[in-house]
């Protein structure tokens, strides 16, 4: 495992962008505080980035000079040599500012069409904005496509299954779009409660959409199949509610990763059975994500504590084969 030195800043990490970014793994996280940084793993660095306020010249907000961007969501790009980011909040529309200039490249308009989650996918993000409840997928130009208008929006996901890239989306139920030609594939519900966090993985000839909800259940459904069918469950797998959830290849199979108090736990896809767990103690893992950093297939997680670890298989490997 490799661990950063805390943030800087001295407080938690909200969120985390992996990017690979003129040669090298970097990742970039938000702050508490709305602060932006990024870390690189080959050096152990950590840089402050900042970043003008978004909306500094919408007359709406003239009348509060002192106010800040509230970012709490990040997702990190490297397009044409830049690296980029598409960034907001739960208070904050989302924009895209140049993290090497500092430039604030273009913005939404300022309408409480707050965040609810931004992804990266190939150069271009993905939001999921609160209130007008929709997902759209946007180039650095700022042109935008929506996708589609979902209920009670709470988060996004991106995975690659069955052969093919696909895009996630979670509130109400679970959304799944081919990210090639944004084709819906299928939506997907829970008995009780709400999406918080959904992935997707590859299961022999089929494709499982896994989530996890606000009433801490996990749920697994087979793409293709009836949108009331779950594979099982669901599947009781924490006291409280799930914030986020990742899939893992540990010794030559896909396990589900989850965090609970001082760990991680790790469950099989295929029929639900909880595998193991790795001590995490002292983390307080608020959110995670698979990434290629510098070659190797990794999870990396951001916590309480203000540190990013970086697992790799044999880390958790010890959980998967039991």
């Amino acid at each position: 495992m490799i661990t950063s030195e805390p943030v800087p800043a001295d407080s938690p990490i909200r969120d985390l962008s992996v990017v690979r970014h003129e040669g090298s793994s970097l990742i970039v996280c938000a702050d508490r505080w709305g602060g932006v940084w990024t870390w690189s793993p080959s050096t152990g660095e950590w840089s402050g980035r900042s970043l003008p306020y978004a909306h500094a010249g919408d007359p709406i907000v003239a009348q509060f000079p002192d106010a800040e961007n509230v970012i709490d969501m990040v997702a990190a790009l490297s397009v044409d040599g830049k690296l980029l980011l598409a960034a907001g909040g739960d208070e904050q529309e989302p924009a895209l500012w140049d993290l090497g200039s500092g430039e604030l490249l273009w913005r939404t308009p300022l309408n409480g069409d707050y965040l609810a989650d931004v992804i990266a996918l190939d150069g271009r993000f993905v939001t999921a904005q609160q209130y007008s409840e929709e997902v759209r997928l946007w180039s650095p130009d700022g042109t935008d496509t929506l996708l589609d208008e979902v209920g009670q929006l709470s988060c996004l996901g991106k995975a690659r299954a069955g052969g093919r890239d696909l895009i996630l989306a979670g509130g109400s139920g679970a959304h799944v779009w081919d990210a090639a030609n944004l084709t819906e594939l299928g939506s997907f519900y829970p008995d009780e409660g709400r999406v918080r966090a959904v992935t997707a993985c590859a299961l022999a000839e089929r494709t499982a959409i896994v989530a996890v909800t606000r009433k801490g259940e996990l749920y697994a459904w087979a793409l293709g199949a009836e949108p009331d069918e779950s594979l099982y469950g669901p599947v009781p797998a924490s006291d409280g509610a799930l914030e986020t959830v990742a899939v893992m290849m540990v010794g030559g199979r896909p396990l589900v990763v989850g965090p609970a108090h001082d760990s991680l736990r790790l469950w099989d896809p295929t029929e639900g059975t909880e595998i193991g767990h790795v001590n995490a103690h002292g983390h307080g893992i608020t959110t995670m994500e698979p990434a290629i950093v510098d070659g190797r297939h990794v999870l990396v997680t951001s916590g309480g504590d203000g540190v990013l670890r970086i697992w790799e298989e044999s880390d958790l490997a010890w959980a998967g084969a039991k």
